[in-house]
């Protein structure tokens, strides 16, 4: 190139400068590699000997040198367990005739014992025959990444554990189509579905959720919140409908967004709640009804007694009410064995002497039928006990029940004492006598007669067997 007839010489073409960016490049290309922690080797593969620069002499924790060495001493440093696969897989790839090769493998530096993770990759350079004769590469210590890996496979492995062994159903599903990626076996034996089943398809495909809108609200939250617990849901699986908490969150996923979902089975529990609450209602619903029956009993007794008297009887009435409630209470208040409430009433007057005959079928009363024949058989126990067959040693009380199918089904119930004292007809009506005519059947229906026979009281009752029967629908 000329400028005005004289030659002008080239930048790239002057010596000094050409050395200079030389030395420049060398630099930068020494920087980079201690920078990256890249060792850089070249082999002769005639005379097995290597050159290597200070970068990789400090990998491998080996005395650097300028001159070429023995590829031994660095064959020398590797794990005794990875050297094998690293010679042999470079004489595999030349037999190949593969130019490139590359290995991860362990060392144990001499400089300070350390055990280090290398990646190597080679390049082959054939002669004008294709003859192997020089081969050069590069060293990268990988053990940061190594050990990230590691620790990751065991973060992975301790979540797949727990994932697979926890009790209640989880699953993972894709975050754009809510396909499932993963379930576990509560989530398999929850739905009653095979994995092979379920993987690959998608949420709304299996209609796992009762209302098509509950997996809408989901993605609304997690992309408001990338999280959320305790949202109350029905699903249905083996077991028909069941009320569940979901809580999930927003995983990755292989670089895909995905939903990690755990879901507790409250289903039981939101019973048990229903169950106390309607329990709640009905005892306030029986304490009131108990406290209009006790108001009648002070009233009618307080008619009848001295204030002494009183007491006494208020006192008896009341022990009886409380001994049928406690068969009710120990029941759950699902009814009590008609047997067994009508010795709660009468143990108190004769224990177990045998002077009471009990005879008929095995029946679960009623709540309210138990209150009012409890009241009842009380009452004709103290008369009894006053004035009747339980007033001496030798009488004796038989009370007898059935369930007759006349028609309307008709439960029927027989007092009747023997060997008592004289019978004498009361001249008036007290609440004894209310209790076994008036109040029992107003509370279930049906008639009641008293009855004053030379050989003994006997009291009847006959009403609907619905209203007094646990097992019979009203």
């Amino acid at each position: 190139m000329t400028n005005g007839g004289n030659p002008v010489a080239r930048d790239d073409e002057d010596p000094q400068r050409l050395a200079q960016a030389l030395a420049e490049s060398h630099a930068k290309l020494t920087l980079a590699e201690q920078s990256a922690g890249i060792g850089i080797w070249d082999t002769d593969l005639a005379t097995d000997l290597c050159r290597a620069t200070p970068t990789f002499f400090q990998l491998m924790g080996l005395p650097p040198s300028d001159e070429p060495f023995p590829n031994e001493r660095v064959r020398a440093v590797r794990h005794p367990e990875d050297a094998p696969k690293v010679v042999g897989g470079f004489r595999q790839a030349l037999a190949e005739g593969r130019d490139h090769y590359e290995v991860e493998y362990r060392i144990v530096r001499p400089s300070d014992g350390q055990q280090r993770w290398i990646f190597g990759r080679g390049r082959v350079i054939r002669d004008a025959a294709g003859k192997p004769v020089r081969y050069s590469g590069v060293d990268i210590d990988i053990t940061d990444r190594k050990r990230a890996e590691q620790q990751l496979r065991e973060s992975e492995e301790r979540f797949s554990k727990a994932f697979n062994a926890a009790a209640h159903p989880m699953s993972i599903t894709t975050l754009r189509e809510g396909r499932y990626v993963d379930i576990n076996q509560a989530g398999l034996t929850a739905s009653g579905l095979s994995r092979e089943q379920v993987i690959g398809c998608t949420v709304r495909d299996l209609a796992f959720f009762d209302d098509p809108h509950t997996a809408e609200t989901i993605r609304e939250r997690l992309m408001r919140e990338r999280r959320f617990s305790d949202l109350e849901t029905t699903l249905r699986g083996r077991r028909g409908p069941r009320t569940y908490l979901l809580s999930g969150a927003l995983v990755e996923l292989k670089g895909e967004p995905c939903l990690l979902t755990s879901a507790v089975d409250i289903t039981e529990r939101k019973q048990a709640e229903e169950h106390i609450r309607l329990l709640m209602n009905e005892l306030n619903h029986r304490a009131n009804n108990l406290l209009t029956v006790i108001q009648a009993i002070a009233r009618q007794t307080a008619t009848t007694a001295d204030p002494r008297d009183f007491a006494e009887r208020f006192t008896e009435r009341l022990n009886g009410i409380a001994a049928s409630n406690a068969l009710l209470v120990s029941g759950n208040w699902q009814g009590v064995d008609l047997a067994e409430l009508a010795r709660s009433q009468l143990t108190p007057f004769v224990g177990d002497d045998g002077r009471i005959g009990l005879e008929g079928p095995a029946i679960r009363v009623k709540p309210k039928a138990a209150q009012a024949i409890g009241m009842a058989l009380h009452e004709l126990a103290t008369n009894a006990a006053k004035h009747g067959a339980l007033a001496n040693d030798v009488g004796r009380i038989d009370i007898r029940w059935s369930i007759a199918s006349d028609g309307e089904r008709t439960f029927r119930m027989v007092w009747s004492e023997q060997e008592g004292p004289p019978v004498v007809a009361p001249t008036r009506a007290g609440f004894g006598r209310t209790v076994l005519e008036r109040m029992i059947t107003g509370s279930l229906g049906g008639r009641a007669t008293l009855q004053f026979l030379d050989g003994g009281v006997t009291w009847t009752f006959s009403g609907p067997a619905s209203s007094v029967s646990q097992d019979l629908a009203d």
